[in-house]
């Protein structure tokens, strides 16, 4: 179809269910283009797209996590002072991050500061590799300082922001962006933007405290994967999709593998000026559990392959998003530079996952 584009090499992994939602997807009213990239995951609705549509919204391409997205921190020179052990120890003691009080309380409704279940998580990261010198330096960042990645989004505000909405339109015609419903449902939806980052922020605060680290911390990367944006050529959609006008874009591994930092270039319209947000899930989570069930214990998978740890007390979830549940990460970032969409920044190595 002259309208779908699927951004992916022969040596990836792609579920031709995916491929036949993107093509029903570009046959809805108002659609101009339908890009598949590299992560393209199963599903009903796959992670892994970018839709342009003109004069139209589609609340349901983008589902109740409006806003999620990830968003990596630095803590500068504290290499020498990681101490894995301890941190899981800390860690351990928690029920949940609102245990963690920080310094400049905020209203804490509808989950705010808090990781949520499923996919989401927060990681703490060392410098693996750095892949291009000019542009770590040009950023300011320090080969000796401890990252801390974030991955979550609105939580139930944005659930009940999509909740108010969902079902009160055909969805394969989609809301008239002039329309009473659109304006209301995009003005909560930007707030949901703001409340899935001012989240992670916090988050990252709470856990780095927690750890004996204090609060102090500061952006690299924050970027939503999961929203829908006016652009001069009409509303584009994204659901597991990174923007590539935010600077450098943390692109997140699969616990057991590296993350990279890399830096979209200036030619990404191929993309819907879209990258990968992940290494996109190979299987769905229920045949996940299935398949490793017998093969691994709980405490297997507490360790990965690259010496990592997971922090994870429900065992379901665990199974659920372990590594081998994710293609390779290394192909899908192949496939975006082979692209021609982005640079390699630099790598990293998690060491230490927590999961709610």
């Amino acid at each position: 179809m002259d309208n779908l584009t699927i951004i992916a090499s022969n040596k990836n992994w792609i579920d031709t269910r995916s491929v036949e939602t993107l093509e029903s997807i570009t046959r809805f009213k108002g659609v101009k283009k339908v890009v598949g990239l590299p992560d393209l995951s199963v599903g009903r609705v796959p992670n892994g797209m970018a839709v342009l549509v003109k004069d139209r919204i589609y609340p349901h391409l983008i589902g109740g996590d409006i806003g999620c997205g990830m968003s990596l921190f630095e803590v500068k020179g504290k290499s020498k002072k990681i101490k894995v052990e301890k941190f899981e120890k800390r860690l351990k003691k928690l029920e949940s991050l609102d245990d963690v009080a920080l310094e400049q309380e905020v209203n804490l409704g509808y989950n705010l500061g808090s990781i949520g279940k499923g996919n989401h998580f927060t990681e703490l990261h060392s410098v693996d590799e750095v892949k291009d010198a000019q542009a770590f330096k040009h950023y300011g960042l320090d080969e000796k300082s401890l990252y801390c990645l974030v991955h979550s989004g609105s939580r139930a505000f944005g659930q009940i922001v999509f909740d108010r909405v969902a079902g009160a339109y055909d969805p394969n015609v989609g809301l008239d962006e002039k329309s009473e419903e659109a304006q209301s449902y995009l003005k909560k939806h930007d707030e949901a933007l703001k409340y899935a980052s001012q989240s992670r922020e916090i988050i990252a605060k709470r856990i780095l405290k927690a750890i004996g680290f204090g609060e102090e911390c500061t952006y690299v990367s924050d970027t939503a994967h999961n929203s829908i944006l006016q652009t001069d050529e009409g509303w584009l959609h994204r659901k597991g999709a990174t923007p590539t006008n935010k600077g450098l874009v943390i692109i997140a591994g699969s616990r057991g593998s590296l993350s990279y930092l890399v830096q979209p270039t200036i030619n990404t319209q191929k993309s819907n000026n879209s990258l990968a947000h992940g290494a996109g899930r190979k299987w769905e989570r229920s045949s996940a559990e299935a398949k490793l069930r017998n093969k691994y214990s709980k405490k297997d998978l507490e360790r990965t392959s690259i010496g990592s740890r997971v922090l994870c007390g429900e065992s379901k979830l665990l199974y659920e998003e372990a590594p081998q549940a994710y293609k390779n990460i290394d192909i899908v970032i192949d496939d975006l530079v082979e692209a021609g969409l982005a640079i390699v920044v630099a790598t990293f190595r998690p060491i230490l996952t927590y999961k709610e």
